[in-house]
C-alpha cells in the first residue's frame, strides 16, 4: 500500500525487549494496516531490539545490521542488548570506555528504527503513534515519556498501551464471528508461552471486555520452527506439551478463534495441537498482531467504529473505578464525575476547581465497575485560613477556592494534588498544598501533606463553580471590592447587605455577568429587575439563588436585611452591619467598627442633632454590652453611663449602667452608689429582683447541677475524675467560643 507524499500516517510500535515491530496505516477509513519489513520484498517484520557500537568510532548499528556486524567483526563490535530492561533499571551502561544513559540508548534505537518509515512516508507526516508493550507499569511509563521526548517527533501524538489491549483492538476490527465467544491467543517466547483469553460480558452496557493472561513454562527448542535437526521423539514430546497448554486454556469456555503468535509456531512440529485447536475453531498464525492492533486503536480513536462504541476494555492497565464526589450545584446536591472507568490509568488525569465552606476534608466516591462495594476516600485539607483581621477588612471568609488534580500512579493508586487558591481579593491565596495517595478499592489512603495542617474535624461542603472566572474584575459600587466570579460577588452581596443600595443594579454588573462570567441567561433574567428600584431585594436574591452559594434561609435573611435597610442612611446601615458582628460574638471587630462609625458621626454636619444623639447613644450602649459580655464591667458601666447622658437620660440605659456596677463593685460600694441616686431607687429594686430570678434559673440548669457534682467530687477527694470532667468542660467551652455562634442581637438587650 502506497500513499501520497502528503498523506498523514499513524503507526503502531511494538516495543519488545528482544525484538520490535512497526505497523502503519494512512489516515483514512478505507486504508489497510501494513507492517514494515526489515528486508525489502520479504516478510521479516521482527526488528531485533539491539544496538552495536563500532569500537573506537562513533558508528552505531541497530537491529539486524547490529547482529550482522557483531557476527562478522566480533573484535570491533560492542553489542548492547535488552535495551528496554536496561532503560527500566536506570543504571548507566559502560560502552567503549564511556558511560551511557540507558534511556538515551533506547531513544537511539527507536529513532533509527523509525527511520525505516521513510520508505512509505516522510517523518513529519506521522500524526500519531501507539507504543505497545508486554506490561506497562509506572516505571516503564516514565522511561517511555523520556524516550518520546528525545525522539523529537514534533506534533505527533504518542500513546501507550499493553499487548492485551492491542489484542482487544485487533479483534474489534475482525469479523464478529471470530469473537462471538471467547478468543484465545498463544504467544511463543523464549521464557514460555504467554496466553491471552478475551471474553465479553454482554450483560453490561457497554459490553465489558476482559483479557485473562497467564504464562505457561515451555522448554521448547531455540531452533524452532526449523525441525530438520530434531528427532521425531523430541518433536512428539514438544507437540504433547503444547497440547496440554492449549487444552488448559481452551477448556475454560467456548472458543471461537485462536491466534498463534511468534515465529516458533510457524513450522509443522505440532500436528496434534493444531488438530485439537481446529475442531470448531478458526486458527490463525502470525507475528505482527500487537503492532497492527496498536494501529487499529488509533484508527478507532480518530474515526470511531460501531464495535468500539459498543465495547469497553478493562485490562490490567485500565482504570476500573468511577471516581467522583457529591457537590452542591447551584444549591442542589448532585454527583460530580471526576474520572471514568475504562481509560488507561497512565493517561487518566483530571483537573478542576471548586469551592469549599469551612473545609477540613473532602470525600471522594469510588465505584468499582466490575465488583465490590462503593467506598469513600477522604482527602484532608486541614485548617484553611478564613481571612485576616485588619482595620479595613470586614470579618472572616468561610469559603476557599480549591484547585485539584487527580491522576494515577498505578492501576489502583490514585494521587490527588490540591492547592488553596484563596477567595479572590477577599482572602489571598496561601502557599498551602496537599498531596495524598489513595488505594482504590479499599478506601485506605497513604497521605503526604506538603503543608502543616490541623486534624480534620468536619466535612466540607463542595460547591461547583458557576460560570467562568473573569480575567478583569468588577468593582462593586460604594464597597470598592473587586470580584472575579459569581461566588465572590455573592459573598460580598451577602456580607455587606447592610450597606447596599440600588447603585448595585447597573449595566456594568449585567455586562460582567453576561460576558466575563459567561452567564447570558442570568443577565437576561436580571435585566428587567435592574430597571425598577423597588425590585432591589429581588435582584440580589435572584443572583444568590442562582449561584447557590447560600441556602434558601440565608437568602431570605439577606432579602429581609435589604428591605429593612431601605431608606436608612449610610450611618444607620453601618451600625446594623456592626450589630451583626456583635451578634456573631466577633467582639473585637465590632468594637473597632463602632469606633470608626462614632468618628464619622462626629465629623458629620448634615444630620440633625437629635438623630445624631440617638444613633450615638445606641452605639455607646452596644459597646457597653460587648464589654459586659467580656466581663469588663468597669468599661461596660462607663459606656452605658455615656449612652444614658447622650440619649437624654433614657431609663433603659441607666438600668444597664447599674447592672454593670452591681457586677463590678463590692456590695458596700454598690449600696453607697445607689444611695447617691435616690431617684433610681425603684430601678435598683427591679435589678435585684431580676438578679434573683436569673440566679434561680441558673440553679435549675443541667450545667449548674453538673458543676455542683464536680464540687462534690473535689471535696470528696476524687481528683482524677474531677480533672477529667473539668478538662472536657473547658474543651467544650473553647470549641463553642471558636465557633462564635448563637449570638443575640445587642442593640436593645439589657445586661441583667
Amino acid at each position: 500500500m502506497l500513499g501520497a507524499a502528503s498523506d498523514k500516517i499513524i503507526i503502531g510500535y511494538d516495543l519488545g525487549n528482544v525484538f520490535s515491530q512497526i505497523s502503519y496505516s494512512y489516515l483514512s477509513q478505507d486504508s489497510e494496516v501494513e507492517t514494515l519489513s526489515c528486508v525489502a520484498g520479504e516478510e521479516h517484520y521482527n526488528i531485533p531490539t539491539v544496538l552495536c557500537k563500532r569500537q573506537g568510532t562513533g558508528q552505531w548499528f541497530f537491529g539486524r545490521e547490529a547482529l550482522r556486524f557483531s557476527e562478522e567483526y566480533p573484535q570491533e563490535a560492542i553489542l548492547v542488548e535488552n535495551l528496554v530492561e536496561l532503560a527500566a533499571a536506570g543504571e548507566q551502561v559502560p560502552i567503549d570506555g564511556e558511560n551511557y544513559e540507558p534511556v538515551a540508548l533506547l531513544t537511539l534505537f527507536m529513532k533509527r528504527s523509525l527511520g525505516l518509515l521513510s520508505l512509505v512516508s516522510a517523518p513529519e507526516r506521522i500524526v500519531a503513534m501507539m507504543i505497545t508493550s508486554r506490561k506497562l507499569d509506572s516505571l516503564l511509563i516514565q522511561v517511555l515519556n523520556q524516550t518520546v521526548t528525545g525522539l523529537g517527533l514534533g506534533y505527533t501524538r504518542v500513546y501507550y498501551q499493553s499487548y492485551a489491549e492491542s489484542f482487544y483492538d485487533y479483534m474489534l476490527y475482525q469479523p464478529r464471528d471470530l469473537w462471538t465467544f471467547q478468543t484465545v491467543l498463544f504467544d511463543y517466547r523464549e521464557d514460555g508461552i504467554y496466553s491471552m483469553r478475551m471474553e465479553c460480558n454482554k450483560r453490561t452496557t457497554p459490553v465489558v471486555a476482559y483479557v485473562h493472561q497467564r504464562i505457561y513454562p515451555f522448554c521448547g527448542e531455540s531452533c524452532l520452527p526449523d525441525i530438520s535437526g530434531l528427532e521425531e521423539g523430541r518433536l512428539a514430546q514438544l507437540d504433547q506439551e503444547l497440547l496440554q497448554v492449549v487444552r488448559q486454556e481452551c477448556e475454560k469456555g467456548t472458543v471461537s478463534s485462536v491466534y498463534l503468535i511468534g515465529e516458533g509456531f510457524a513450522g509443522e512440529w505440532m500436528p496434534q495441537s493444531l488438530q485439537y485447536l481446529c475442531k470448531g475453531r478458526r486458527v490463525f498464525q502470525g507475528v505482527n498482531l500487537y503492532s497492527k492492533g496498536a494501529v487499529y486503536c488509533l484508527l478507532d480513536k480518530h474515526f470511531g467504529s460501531k464495535a468500539g462504541k459498543e465495547h469497553v476494555f478493562l485490562g490490567g492497565d485500565k482504570l476500573k473505578y468511577n471516581i467522583g464526589m457529591k457537590v452542591l450545584r447551584q444549591g442542589e446536591e448532585s454527583y460530580y464525575a471526576l474520572l471514568d472507568a475504562g481509560g488507561n490509568w497512565y493517561d487518566t488525569e483530571y483537573s478542576c476547581e471548586f469551592y469549599v465552606r469551612k473545609a477540613s476534608y473532602i470525600q471522594l466516591t469510588i465505584t468499582p465497575l466490575i465488583a465490590g462495594g462503593v467506598t469513600q476516600a477522604t482527602l484532608s485539607l486541614g485548617e484553611l485560613p478564613q481571612g485576616q483581621k485588619s482595620e479595613e477588612e470586614f470579618g472572616y471568609c468561610e469559603f476557599s477556592r480549591i484547585r485539584m488534580r487527580l491522576y494515577l500512579e498505578g492501576e489502583k493508586l490514585l494521587c490527588a494534588e490540591m492547592e488553596d487558591m484563596g477567595f479572590g481579593e477577599i482572602r489571598a491565596a496561601t502557599q498551602l498544598t496537599w498531596r495524598q495517595r489513595i488505594t482504590c478499592g479499599d478506601g485506605r489512603a497513604e497521605e503526604t501533606v506538603d503543608a502543616a495542617a490541623g486534624s480534620a474535624q468536619s466535612g466540607a461542603e463542595v460547591l461547583v463553580c458557576v460560570g467562568d472566572y473573569a480575567r478583569e474584575p468588577y468593582v462593586l459600587p460604594k464597597l470598592g471590592v473587586r470580584v472575579y466570579c459569581m461566588e465572590e460577588l455573592c459573598y460580598c452581596l451577602k456580607e455587606n447587605a447592610f450597606l447596599l443600595d440600588c447603585s448595585v443594579m447597573n449595566d456594568e454588573l449585567l455586562d460582567f455577568i453576561r460576558k466575563d462570567c459567561g452567564l447570558p441567561g442570568l443577565a437576561q433574567a436580571l435585566h428587567p429587575l435592574a430597571r425598577r428600584q423597588e425590585a432591589f431585594s429581588d435582584f440580589v436574591a435572584q443572583i444568590l439563588s442562582y449561584v447557590g452559594l447560600y441556602d434558601s434561609e440565608t437568602v431570605l435573611q439577606v432579602e429581609e436585611t435589604l428591605k429593612a435597610g431601605s431608606g436608612l442612611s449610610d450611618y444607620e446601615k453601618m451600625k446594623l452591619q456592626t450589630d451583626h458582628l456583635a451578634e456573631q460574638k466577633r467582639y473585637e471587630e465590632a468594637l473597632k467598627s463602632y469606633d470608626r462609625l462614632l468618628a464619622r458621626i462626629r465629623e458629620n454636619q448634615e444630620m440633625e442633632v437629635p438623630a445624631l444623639q440617638a444613633l450615638t447613644a445606641d452605639i455607646l450602649h452596644n459597646k457597653g454590652v460587648i464589654y459586659a459580655r467580656q466581663m469588663l464591667y468597669g468599661q461596660a458601666a462607663e459606656y452605658c453611663y455615656q449612652a444614658w447622658k447622650t440619649s437624654g437620660e433614657q431609663q433603659a440605659y441607666f438600668a444597664d449602667y447599674l447592672a454593670a456596677r452591681r457586677m463590678q463593685l463590692p456590695e458596700r460600694d454598690y449600696v453607697a452608689l445607689v444611695a447617691e441616686c435616690p431617684e433610681q431607687y425603684r430601678a435598683s429594686l427591679e435589678l435585684e429582683r431580676s438578679l434573683e430570678v436569673t440566679e434561680q434559673t441558673w440553679r435549675d440548669t443541667p450545667e449548674y447541677k453538673r458543676l455542683a457534682q464536680l464540687r462534690a467530687r473535689r471535696a470528696g477527694g476524687e481528683m482524677s475524675e474531677y480533672c477529667e470532667e473539668t478538662e472536657r468542660i473547658l474543651q467544650a467551652l473553647k470549641s463553642d467560643y471558636r465557633k462564635r455562634s448563637d449570638g443575640k442581637r445587642v442593640s436593645r438587650e439589657s445586661l441583667a
